[in-house]
């Protein structure tokens, strides 16, 4: 997995998340969440999942560790792009709405 940071603007920024998120790389994401909000002090981050191709539940958990890290600090943080499968393993762990803002499927 590869993860790319991009500032937005002012206050926000967009990591852009490449490949597979299990149990092998989800402490990659954590990492990456948590020195941008250390270092960068971020209003809002931005997850962007458009070319993460695996999400497993561990992936999913990583993901609701860094909105939880977030929230602590006060800071946004949203999901953006989940597609295909993860989207999918998204809405079926019920945590599409609570990561993106997007109602589940259903």
């Amino acid at each position: 997995m590869r993860i790319t940071t991009h500032l937005v603007n002012d206050g926000v920024i967009r990591l852009a998340v490449n490949g597979e998120l299990d149990l092998g790389t989800a402490d990659l994401l954590t990492d990456a969440v948590d020195e941008v909000l250390a270092t960068a002090r971020p209003a809002e981050v931005i997850l962007d999942l458009a070319r993460l191709s695996l999400c497993d539940s561990v992936g999913v958990d990583a993901l609701l560790r860094a909105r939880a890290a977030a929230d602590t600090q006060a800071v946004h943080l949203t999901v953006i792009n989940p597609r295909g499968i993860v989207r999918r393993v998204l809405d079926l762990t019920g945590t599409l709405d609570r990561l993106t803002g997007v109602p589940a499927l259903s």
